[in-house]
């Protein structure tokens, strides 16, 4: 559990703005949007939107592999700006780290990044499925899982 922090501009746009907007109409843009993706466990979540771009996931019984699927899927939501974790892991497992994409970068150059060559590209899409189709579309800001 925890706070995850993301870049504010970028990503998916859902909204215009989360300024103003109904908050529980935002959360439930936001579970319609993960529940979209068919990330499994998504139907078992609760999403709240503050003023200031702070998403807070609720839920309990997903995998470890789920619950940061649904976090970065959240997070990489223009207007999310922090994303607070609050979803118990029904199954324990290895957690992740995060990747903040850069201008230049492709899974290739951020697979030699973290994993010293450049063939581990794959894994990383495969991780980040379904929030990315293609492994050449990515965009700055956007936050990946490194398993």
């Amino acid at each position: 559990m925890g706070l995850f922090s993301f870049v504010t501009e970028a990503g998916v746009k859902l909204w215009d703005s989360v300024a103003g907007k109904n908050s529980d109409e935002l959360g439930t843009n936001l579970q319609d949007h993960i529940k979209g993706l068919g990330i499994p466990g998504a139907e078992n979540v609760a999403v709240q939107v503050a003023e200031d771009g702070t998403a807070t996931v609720d839920g309990e019984g997903l995998s470890q592999e789920a619950k940061e699927k649904i976090l970065v899927a959240i997070g990489n939501v223009a207007g999310i700006s922090q994303v607070n974790d609050n979803i118990s892991a029904a199954s324990s497992g290895t957690e992740s780290r995060y990747y903040t994409v850069k201008s230049g970068d492709t899974l290739s150059s951020i697979s030699k990044t973290e994993y010293g060559t450049p063939n581990e590209y794959q894994r990383i899409f495969e991780a980040n499925k379904p929030m990315l189709k293609d492994p050449n579309k990515i965009y700055v800001g956007q936050t990946l899982i490194i398993p």
